[in-house]
């Protein structure tokens, strides 16, 4: 994106690319079809250190900028829920966009690029990549996170960051699922696979989403935003049934014990929530004694049980599983029109790189095309 904006502008524009492909993030994205932008994104689906950074960059390219593109190339696709955009066919469709539309305007990408040292001499950046030496007075880095490693991430961009003596936001795994804690383990053994919609809690922060069980512990859309904002020792809450109260669900579940532990309640909960799930949800109730037995005291600790089970998780699943990296260098370092370093004049630094991370959903894409775009028309 930014190197076909500025070679648009008749920049002379050279990629280094040390992947032996461009893109392969976004090859294996969205299933393989890339959930390449949101038409919702705004500024309040982004987490940053320094929040209002993002603002001048996504207002310059919008979501309907890169799906006129989109369309421009007649890839043809489609809308999911909360606005998240796809590809019909494949993500390979927007990396040919992308790669043909920066070769058309000019630019030269170079492949199996391995980039060995970073100098400033005067105004102009020497890269030295094998036995070449490159010289431009800008140089933009857009070299990505730390996530997934497996296809290539390097920790390239936070070298040359500490070099020119930038600030640092601590980087760790975002859009990631969240590993049990020991003593929960026996509870959701043999339950991987299982998914529902449930309310999710972190501190302030709280959504309605989809949670799936895995071997590890917590995944799926809930719990991989949830990531955005916990911290390690950070407690989560699982509203089970959303859509109910504790005081409805005691209620209710008072009745069922006056029906002798075969009421509506008991029979519904075990349609909302898969049975296995549900036995396990109330098995410390449960061992207490038979359903019409257990104490109105028990039936109120299995009330808050339903709507608010807690725990800590051990960790997330880590940057190999990780969708994003959160924190990066620091935004204060740049100017949030054009990405440029404000204290080294012609240094850029683009995308996930940068201390600005968005919810899933096509939001993270989106902030790739608006803030590579804002530099190429810097450059």
């Amino acid at each position: 994106m930014c190197a076909a904006e500025a070679a648009t502008r008749v920049r002379n524009v050279l990629v280094l690319e040390q992947g032996h492909r461009p893109g392969p993030k976004i090859l294996v994205s969205g299933g393989g079809r890339c959930n390449f932008t949101n038409i919702y994104a705004k500024p309040s689906n982004y987490y940053s250190s320094n929040p209002n950074f993002v603002n001048e960059a996504l207002n310059l390219f919008k979501p309907k900028n890169f799906i006129a593109l989109v369309k421009e190339r007649r890839i043809s696709y489609h809308k999911k829920k909360d606005g998240q955009l796809f590809c019909d066919k494949s993500a390979k469709e927007i990396i040919d966009l992308l790669v043909t539309r920066a070769e058309t305007s000019g630019a030269k990408l170079l492949l199996d690029q391995k980039v060995q040292q970073v100098s400033r001499v005067g105004e102009i950046f020497n890269v030295l990549v094998g036995n070449e030496t490159y010289q431009s007075p800008r140089l933009v880095v857009a070299t990505g996170g730390l996530s997934w490693p497996q296809l290539g991430a390097t920790d390239l961009g936070f070298q040359l960051a500490r070099q020119f003596d930038l600030k640092i936001i601590e980087p760790s795994p975002a859009l990631a699922g969240l590993h049990f804690p020991a003593r929960e383990i026996d509870r959701f053994r043999d339950l991987a696979g299982i998914h529902l919609r449930v309310g999710i809690s972190c501190g302030d922060w709280n959504m309605e989403e989809d949670i799936m069980i895995t071997h590890k512990g917590l995944s799926g859309p809930v719990i991989l935003n949830a990531s955005l904002v916990w911290k390690p020792g950070q407690e989560i809450v699982i509203n089970w049934v959303p859509e109910l109260t504790v005081e409805s669900t005691y209620r209710q579940l008072k009745k069922d014990k006056t029906a002798g532990g075969r009421g509506e309640f008991r029979v519904w909960f075990s349609e909302r929530i898969p049975r296995r799930l549900a036995e396990r949800i109330a098995w410390n109730a449960e061992a207490r004694g038979s359903w019409a037995e257990l104490s109105d005291e028990c039936l109120l600790a299995l009330a808050n049980d339903i709507h608010a089970y807690r725990f800590v998780p051990a960790d997330t699943f880590g940057y190999r599983m990780a969708e994003v990296m959160k924190g990066g260098v620091d935004t204060r370092e740049f100017s949030p029109k054009t990405m440029e370093c404000l204290k080294v004049p012609g240094l850029f630094f683009i995308g996930e790189i940068l201390d600005v991370t968005g919810q899933l959903g096509g939001f993270n894409f989106q902030w790739a095309w608006s803030s590579g775009f804002a530099a190429g028309q810097a450059l």
